[in-house]
């Protein structure tokens, strides 16, 4: 019976021993297990793949990012163009603005130069009037006709100005 025991032995130390597929907790009968298995081949394949998919993915990742910094250096270059032709707008807005105050000044120069001719018409035109009522009333004829022809003189010059100023 004697040769029977090392035989015991060795079962009931194989039974008692758990095996696994992982190398780092099988001791001696799991690494014999995985490899006579096939289970150490199939976990190299499986961390392979996976590695695979990682390295493939990271490629993609890659990609994109290189894609999303063309899109930035697009967007960027968009950007300082829309602020390059802002910054003509504004000054061009800005020249316009100027443009607008100095006629502004000059319509209300010439409105009070047209009102002042305006006045002075009035007063020839009252003036005509009175030297009119003198001649009718038999004043000196040729101081009268002298008279009124420097009063036409000055109201035709005074109505050019008025209609340059009208045009």
């Amino acid at each position: 019976m004697k040769p029977l025991y090392p035989v015991l032995i060795c079962s009931l130390l194989s039974a008692s021993c758990a095996t696994t597929d992982d190398p780092h907790q099988g001791g001696l009968a799991g690494g014999v297990h995985g490899l006579s298995s096939g289970a150490y081949e199939k976990r190299i394949d499986e961390r392979e793949e996976s590695l695979e998919r990682l390295e493939g993915m990271q490629k993609e990742l890659r990609t994109e990012q290189q894609g999303l910094e063309m899109d930035k250096a697009e967007h960027q270059a968009r950007l300082r163009d829309i602020q390059t032709r802002l910054a003509r707008l504004d000054r061009e807005t800005e020249r316009l603005m100027q443009d607008i105050r100095n006629k502004r000044l000059y319509l209300s120069e010439e409105k009070a130069k047209q009102a002042r001719l305006e006045q002075d018409l009035a007063r020839l035109r009252g003036d005509i009037a009175v030297l009119e009522q003198k001649s009718a009333s038999g004043g000196s004829m040729v101081s009268l006709e002298t008279e009124r022809d420097r009063l036409e003189e000055e109201y035709r010059l005074l109505l050019d100005l008025y209609l340059e100023l009208g045009k």
